[in-house]
Protein backbone atom coordinates (compact mmCIF):
# COMPACT_ATOMS: atom_id res chain seq x y z
CA UNK A 1 0.00 0.00 0.00
CA UNK A 2 1.15 3.46 -1.16
CA UNK A 3 2.34 6.01 1.42
CA UNK A 4 -0.15 9.03 2.52
CA UNK A 5 1.23 12.38 2.48
CA UNK A 6 -0.47 15.41 3.30
CA UNK A 7 0.96 18.74 1.78
CA UNK A 8 -0.34 21.63 3.57
CA UNK A 9 0.22 24.78 1.97
CA UNK A 10 -1.82 27.75 1.38
CA UNK A 11 -0.82 28.70 -1.85
CA UNK A 12 -2.97 26.39 -4.39
CA UNK A 13 0.25 25.92 -7.33
CA UNK A 14 2.49 25.28 -4.74
CA UNK A 15 -0.21 22.22 -3.89
CA UNK A 16 -0.13 21.44 -7.52
CA UNK A 17 3.41 21.07 -7.97
CA UNK A 18 4.46 18.95 -5.14
CA UNK A 19 0.85 16.89 -6.43
CA UNK A 20 2.71 16.37 -9.74
CA UNK A 21 5.94 15.97 -8.39
CA UNK A 22 4.98 12.93 -5.99
CA UNK A 23 1.51 11.58 -7.10
CA UNK A 24 3.33 8.73 -8.90
CA UNK A 25 5.13 7.58 -5.53
CA UNK A 26 2.16 8.46 -2.98
CA UNK A 27 -1.27 8.63 -1.98
CA UNK A 28 -1.50 12.70 -1.73
CA UNK A 29 -4.19 14.81 0.51
CA UNK A 30 -3.79 18.33 0.72
CA UNK A 31 -4.78 21.24 3.23
CA UNK A 32 -4.74 24.88 2.29
CA UNK A 33 -4.76 25.86 6.09
CA UNK A 34 -3.72 25.02 9.15
CA UNK A 35 -6.88 24.56 10.40
CA UNK A 36 -8.18 22.48 7.29
CA UNK A 37 -5.10 20.24 7.82
CA UNK A 38 -6.28 19.80 11.57
CA UNK A 39 -9.57 18.71 10.27
CA UNK A 40 -7.99 16.27 7.78
CA UNK A 41 -5.87 14.44 10.37
CA UNK A 42 -9.11 14.18 12.41
CA UNK A 43 -9.94 12.07 9.71
CA UNK A 44 -6.95 10.23 8.44
CA UNK A 45 -3.74 9.82 9.63
CA UNK A 46 -0.54 10.23 7.16
CA UNK A 47 2.47 8.65 7.08
CA UNK A 48 4.17 12.30 6.08
CA UNK A 49 3.25 15.66 6.22
CA UNK A 50 4.81 18.41 4.41
CA UNK A 51 4.03 21.61 5.85
CA UNK A 52 4.19 25.26 4.87
CA UNK A 53 5.09 27.82 7.55
CA UNK A 54 4.42 31.18 6.38
CA UNK A 55 0.12 30.64 6.12
CA UNK A 56 -1.88 32.78 7.25
CA UNK A 57 -4.14 32.50 10.22
CA UNK A 58 -2.89 29.85 11.71
CA UNK A 59 0.94 29.47 10.69
CA UNK A 60 3.07 25.87 10.00
CA UNK A 61 4.94 26.10 13.80
CA UNK A 62 1.40 26.45 14.86
CA UNK A 63 0.41 23.44 13.59
CA UNK A 64 2.88 21.37 15.08
CA UNK A 65 2.66 22.77 17.93
CA UNK A 66 -1.30 21.52 18.01
CA UNK A 67 0.09 18.06 16.42
CA UNK A 68 2.79 17.62 19.72
CA UNK A 69 -0.74 18.01 21.84
CA UNK A 70 -2.22 14.73 20.42
CA UNK A 71 -1.09 11.35 21.06
CA UNK A 72 -2.15 10.01 17.36
CA UNK A 73 -0.35 13.08 15.80
CA UNK A 74 3.07 13.71 17.23
CA UNK A 75 4.88 11.36 15.86
CA UNK A 76 3.98 12.07 12.14
CA UNK A 77 7.22 12.91 10.63
CA UNK A 78 6.85 16.51 9.54
CA UNK A 79 9.31 18.00 6.98
CA UNK A 80 8.74 21.97 7.05
CA UNK A 81 8.36 23.95 3.30
CA UNK A 82 9.57 27.36 3.40
CA UNK A 83 10.93 30.16 1.16
CA UNK A 84 12.89 31.32 4.03
CA UNK A 85 16.26 29.40 4.55
CA UNK A 86 17.88 31.71 7.05
CA UNK A 87 20.11 29.64 9.10
CA UNK A 88 17.64 30.82 12.17
CA UNK A 89 14.82 29.67 10.30
CA UNK A 90 16.18 26.25 9.77
CA UNK A 91 17.14 25.76 13.72
CA UNK A 92 13.53 26.30 14.55
CA UNK A 93 12.52 23.48 12.26
CA UNK A 94 14.60 21.48 13.78
CA UNK A 95 13.94 22.37 17.15
CA UNK A 96 10.24 21.82 16.84
CA UNK A 97 10.64 18.37 15.79
CA UNK A 98 10.59 18.71 11.98
CA UNK A 99 12.38 15.46 10.05
CA UNK A 100 13.57 17.95 7.43
CA UNK A 101 12.77 21.28 5.33
CA UNK A 102 12.69 21.56 1.68
CA UNK A 103 13.38 25.50 0.39
CA UNK A 104 10.96 26.76 -1.96
CA UNK A 105 10.89 26.80 -4.98
CA UNK A 106 10.71 22.95 -5.59
CA UNK A 107 13.37 21.01 -6.65
CA UNK A 108 11.79 17.52 -7.84
CA UNK A 109 14.31 15.53 -7.10
CA UNK A 110 15.23 17.24 -3.96
CA UNK A 111 11.35 16.62 -2.50
CA UNK A 112 11.84 12.85 -3.48
CA UNK A 113 15.00 12.52 -2.18
CA UNK A 114 14.27 14.71 1.34
CA UNK A 115 10.94 12.37 1.51
CA UNK A 116 12.58 9.17 0.96
CA UNK A 117 15.15 9.50 3.76
CA UNK A 118 12.31 9.34 6.11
Amino acid sequence: MQQMILIVDDNRSNIKIAQAILENEYRVGAALSGEKALKFLSQAIPDLILLDISMPEMSGFEVMEQLQLHDEWKNIPVIFLTANVEPQIEAKCFKMGAVDFIAKPFVPEVIKNRINRT
